[in-house]
């Protein structure tokens, strides 16, 4: 479910767009204006608690937040996309307190600020702390379009259940995204999400834990040449990989990771018309995958 904080706003926004509207994004300062490049900051699974000190494998959340988006606000990009796992672990009320008061400290948010949720957060409580007005026309999901300088970027709700592991998109949810799809087709297209897809496998003790209609949702989105590329967390683990010319980006987490070694942080996303470059920001400068750069041409 995307939620969107905007600037000059003093609550979160919860919004839905039909399949022929996209979201407006506000000017402000320091946001790329051009039509063929943009900038947006990319994070995932921030897992904030209401309790600032709150530590889960052996890391701090709270503090890991206030130092990326320290970074992220000097880049000034033109928006800002968290990729679910707002909260710790149910979404409560307190989780999403905390939230606010480390990304909109001063009630005014200085970018766009975009939010789905994961399997650790909660609707109702996200909409209810932040004072959110929501309506959609897909029931129980909430989808949104931005138009994003080069490109239309969906951004997709798989919430399945407060920390219920599997993801789900839902018929009604796939139905709008082949459509808006098809009525946006005049750009390259990107997709976010918070659960990673998964393809089934026929093994014993084989279990889905992502995107559990992986494989409609890659049908719709393989067979139009548009879509580009698949953002998403919930894994904890940064890599990129490839299925049928799409890049799949899955991206490190805010919070901890799940095997030790592996990069925590968020990614810059550059824009352009044939393509984007992603660099990593992690928080340990001295790992050695800080500042690595994938140049992703399209399909």
């Amino acid at each position: 479910m995307p939620l969107h904080v905007l600037p000059n706003r003093r609550q979160f926004l919860a919004s839905s767009l039909a399949a022929g509207a996209a979201l407006s994004l506000p000017r402000f300062a320091g946001a790329e204006e051009a039509k063929n490049t943009a900038t947006f900051a990319l994070l995932a699974d921030s897992h904030i608690a209401a309790d600032k000190e709150a530590i889960l494998r052996e890391v701090k959340m709270a503090e890991h937040l206030a130092k990326v988006w320290e970074e992220v606000r000097a880049a000034r990009p033109a928006g800002m996309l968290l990729h679910g796992d707002v909260a710790l672990l149910k979404g409560e009320a307190g989780d999403y307190k905390t939230m606010a008061e480390l990304v909109i400290p001063a009630g005014q948010a200085e970018m766009p600020l975009h939010f789905m949720l994961g399997n650790h957060d909660d609707r109702d409580q996200f909409r209810n702390v932040l004072q959110a007005q929501a309506a959609s026309a897909i029931d129980s999901k909430h989808v949104a379009m931005l138009a994003a300088g080069p490109v239309n970027w969906f951004l997709l709700d798989s919430l399945d259940k407060p920390n219920v592991t599997p993801g789900v998109l839902g018929e009604a949810q796939l139905k709008w995204l082949a459509a808006a799809l098809d009525q946006h087709a005049d750009r390259p297209a990107l997709i976010s999400v918070h659960h990673h897809p998964v393809w089934p496998k026929n093994e014993p003790g084989f279990k889905n834990g992502g995107i559990t209609d992986t494989v409609p949702l890659f049908e719709i989105l393989e067979s139009r040449k548009h879509v580009k590329a698949v953002f998403f967390g919930h894994t904890h683990d940064w890599g990129i990989t490839k299925r049928a010319g799409i890049h799949l980006v899955n991206l490190p987490p805010v919070a901890y990771v799940f095997a030790k070694g592996r990069p925590s942080g968020w990614v810059r996303a550059d824009l352009a018309e044939r393509g984007l470059t992603l660099t990593l920001s992690a928080l340990d400068k001295t790992h050695h995958q800080h500042g690595e750069k994938h140049e992703l041409a399209w399909r």
